[in-house]
């Protein structure tokens, strides 16, 4: 034991530099140590930093998709409704067109139609001056339509003054209306054709009783025409052309 305490005592320098290595080794080995672990935890910080910002990517990327695919939708729906309302533009705008061209035609029609009534009258009043043998047969077909829608066998005939029933009168009416007694009676209101009336029936052979039914006449006379061009406006190509 005195030994020991002798060895101690003896060597105070070297204790001191044994105590103060070891102390440095523990400071060393400390800092080393706490280096390590910072670098693991910034290594821990930036495995964690870029797995948070690959899926903060992935689901920017994914709300940006989205995103785009909704305005995609909602440009072809503006797209589309634009297009609808374009078509439903064009279609009414065809449709006023149709109708004021329709009218037009309708009016030139009627126009025609009176203008050719005219024209009947007319030739009628023509047909009546040309003669005896037209008169003759004018005569005739009076008395056949009577024949068909009076019901009596007396009958009173008015004519013009300047037209006399003669022996070929009296021959033309024996054949078409045999067994009917007729009175004939000049009128100075008649100035062409016939009237024949039995009771209040009557029978108007005249121009103006001819076309009293001018809505009639009109129809034919319009028949005879080409069609309207607005039928043409409202065929089907035309339709889909307006669609397209």
């Amino acid at each position: 034991m005195n030994r020991k305490t002798t060895n101690a005592q003896a060597n105070p320098q070297e204790n001191r530099d044994t105590s103060t290595l070891g102390a440095r080794d523990v400071r060393t080995h400390n800092r080393e140590s706490l280096e390590a672990l910072l670098a693991h935890v910034d290594e821990q910080c930036r495995a964690r930093c870029e797995k948070i910002a690959g899926r903060a990517d992935a689901e920017a990327e994914k709300v940006r998709q989205t995103a785009r695919d909704r305005a995609a939708d909602l440009l072809d729906e503006v797209r589309t409704r634009e297009r609808r309302n374009v078509d439903e533009q064009v279609r009414v705008e065809r449709a006023r067109q149709r109708s004021r061209i329709r009218q037009r035609e309708l009016a030139e029609r009627r126009a025609m139609a009176e203008q050719g009534l005219k024209f009947v009258r007319k030739e009628l009043v023509a047909l009546w001056n040309s003669g005896d043998l037209a008169r003759a047969g004018w005569l005739a077909r009076t008395l056949t339509d009577a024949r068909t829608v009076l019901a009596t066998d007396r009958w009173r005939l008015r004519h013009p003054e300047d037209w006399s029933p003669d022996e070929a009168a009296s021959s033309v009416g024996q054949r078409v209306a045999p067994g009917v007694e007729i009175d004939w009676q000049p009128d100075a209101e008649l100035t062409e054709g016939f009237v024949i009336e039995a009771g209040k029936a009557r029978v108007d052979a005249t121009p103006a009783g001819l076309t009293a039914r001018d809505e009639r006449i009109a129809g034919v006379l319009l028949a005879q025409l080409p069609r309207l061009d607005s039928e043409d406006l409202n065929s089907p190509a035309q339709d889909k052309e307006t669609t397209s």
